[in-house]
């Protein structure tokens, strides 16, 4: 487990910085481009923790599904889900914690496709590492 979460660390690492800057600099975008390059950015990493659990020799597919349901959990419900429970706590007539359940429920509909990102980046590793001990016989 302590191996498990050393390697997830670097892409939690990343999805903050997704988080907090890419996703303030790209939001002065007209047409919601920025939030396109968000969700680009937010699937990559997801993918590339499935990846890195398979690449380190960390555990199997289903670990990368773990690892990805992981790195969205720390992007959606604790990053915007966190910064919706502060907008209540410092205005609590406002939307936030409306907007917090809506956070909750939406990340419980979409655990699948994250987990499924993720075991595609599992299993993309788990054909380069194939290929490569097969090249090298």
């Amino acid at each position: 487990m302590k191996k498990y979460l050393a390697v997830i660390r670097r892409p939690i690492f990343f999805i903050v910085i997704n988080f907090f800057l890419i996703n303030t600099l790209f939001s002065l975008m007209p047409d919601n481009f920025g939030d396109i390059v968000y969700n680009i950015g937010r699937i990559s990493i997801i993918f590339y923790a499935g990846w890195l659990v398979v690449r380190k020799n960390i555990g199997g597919i289903w670990q990368s599904a773990l690892a990805g349901t992981a790195v969205y959990f720390i992007d959606h419900v604790v990053l915007k889900g966190g910064i919706f429970l502060l907008n209540w706590l410092i205005r609590p007539q406002g939307p936030g914690l409306a907007a917090f359940s809506g956070v909750i429920i939406s990340f419980v509909l979409f655990i699948p496709v994250a987990m499924i990102i993720a075991a595609l980046g599992g299993a993309y590793a788990r054909t380069r590492r194939d290929k490569i001990t097969t090249a090298s016989q």
